[in-house]
């Protein structure tokens, strides 16, 4: 199995998944650590990967961009873990931070009658 990468190179990889938290999982035992940290860190690089196996293309995976970090498995596999822009578990949490707080700002003026204002206030 094979990756193409947007620069027309290519690596040979045991296997290519997305996970549960919508990282991208690469397994190889073809690169050293160091070549792999290289290669993953080139935004323009991994903008655009094609897995082929016998020619045929199994995924395409677009915007996996930032490198989370490198694995190392027994056997000497190594597992590489990339997230799209703006997608990593950090930022997910930092997003569903701020829309919390909003709900909870929203909720509070609610029940302490903050809806009201000058065109919707009821005279006394």
């Amino acid at each position: 199995m094979k990756i193409t990468f947007n620069d027309a190179t290519e690596l040979t990889v045991q296997s290519a998944s997305t996970r549960p938290d919508g990282s991208l999982l690469i397994k190889t035992i073809s690169e050293t650590e160091e070549n792999l940290k290289t290669i993953f860190q080139d935004g323009m690089k991994t903008k655009k990967m094609i897995i082929k196996e016998r020619e045929s293309t199994i995924g395409t995976y677009e915007n996996y961009t930032e490198l989370e970090g490198i694995m190392k498995y027994t056997a000497g596999i190594l597992g590489v873990v990339l997230h799209k822009v703006g997608k990593s578990q950090l930022e997910r949490i930092d997003a569903l931070e701020v829309t919390t707080d909003d709900i909870v700002l929203m909720m509070a003026d609610l029940i302490a009658g903050g809806e009201q204002n000058e065109n919707t206030a009821v005279p006394d």
